[in-house]
């Protein structure tokens, strides 16, 4: 929804078989008086809610067609390549740990400590002090099981179910210019 410039509740689920409807039945006989009909609203997630967020992605999508090499495909490539460049320049540096080359624009990563209650830890301070630099991280709690084989052979051990870890979202077309800034922030923070 981010990159197609749309609400978040522009969504949708397609079932093949309309019977999956009668699973979501609901009744609301406030809403839907009009006719004894099964009604949309009384088998949809949706309910009653506008159809507004469909219209936005109709409006979206013929200003900026979903095309190979158009608009939208060219920002969300550039989104991927400034993913995978910070990505490398993590993967690279013996301060950080990754553990999964990114699909799109989210990076995962930590600072590297010799345990994982260490690396929460160290991750949390590094969340405070990025935004101090206005630079904006998110945190994420990942399951040991995703990370254990790969951090294991690089020494760390492990405690507990799961390990705090940052998430960097590079989901501007202009982040791929700005890496070297962010490096540069990411630099200093780990320096501290």
């Amino acid at each position: 929804h981010k990159h197609g410039l749309q609400p978040y509740g522009c969504g949708c689920v397609l079932f093949r078989d309309p019977a999956v409807g009668s699973h979501y039945k609901h009744d609301s006989p406030y809403t839907y008086f009009t006719s004894a009909e099964l009604h949309l609203g009384e088998i949809s997630l949706e309910c009653s809610r506008a159809g507004a967020s469909a219209v936005a992605l109709w409006a979206t999508q013929r200003v900026m067609p979903l095309l190979p090499g158009g608009e939208l495909a060219s920002g969300l490539e550039d989104c991927h390549r400034a993913a995978l460049e910070l990505h490398g320049r993590l993967e690279s540096d013996e301060r950080f740990l990754t553990w999964v080359e990114p699909e799109l624009d989210i990076v995962l990563w930590a600072p590297r400590a010799g345990t994982s209650h260490a690396i929460s830890q160290e991750s949390r301070r590094t969340f405070d002090e990025a935004a101090r630099h206005d630079l904006h991280l998110a945190l994420i709690e990942v399951p040991v099981t995703q990370v254990e084989s790969s951090w294991t052979a690089q020494g760390v051990e492990f405690q507990g179910d799961s390990v705090t870890c940052l998430r960097s979202c590079l989901m501007k077309h202009q982040h791929r210019k700005w890496i070297d800034a962010i490096w540069d922030r990411l630099d200093r923070i780990a320096r501290v």
